[in-house]
């Protein structure tokens, strides 16, 4: 079954990049089912694996959370070191400007090999 469309909660966007830039536990991720349906996942050791090659799961596809946020919130570079300051600023950018920031389409294949598939993406705001 392909892709044709995200559905995706705001909050699990916004927790995947709070523990990318505030969490040191491992790689968070958005993990889409064939069915297009999110979730957090955490790559422990990383999304990269030994062979330099990023690890994917044998269903559906597995998408860095920056790619879910279009270009009006500028996010820190993945290797960049913040101050106290700048995580707290960050903290309260992805609180307050992350939902208008969303982005509407996201290349299923930004992070694995193949040609560019862009899907639209569906948010709820609401939780479980």
């Amino acid at each position: 079954m392909a892709i044709d469309r995200i559905t995706a909660e705001a909050d699990l966007v916004r927790t995947a990049l709070q523990q990318k830039y505030l969490d040191d536990v491992g790689e968070p991720v958005v993990r889409v089912d064939p069915e297009g349906n999110a979730d957090l996942f955490v790559h422990e050791e990383g999304f990269d694996n030994p062979e330099g090659e990023i690890d994917q799961p044998d269903e559906g596809v597995d998408i860095r959370p920056e790619r879910f946020v279009g270009s009006d919130l500028d996010l820190p570079g993945p290797d960049e070191e913040l101050s106290g300051d700048e995580l707290q600023t960050l903290t309260e950018r992805l609180g307050s400007e992350l939902e208008a920031a969303l982005a509407e389409e996201v290349d299923l294949n930004a992070d694995r090999d193949g040609d560019e598939e862009v899907v639209p993406v569906e948010y709820s705001t609401e939780g479980p």
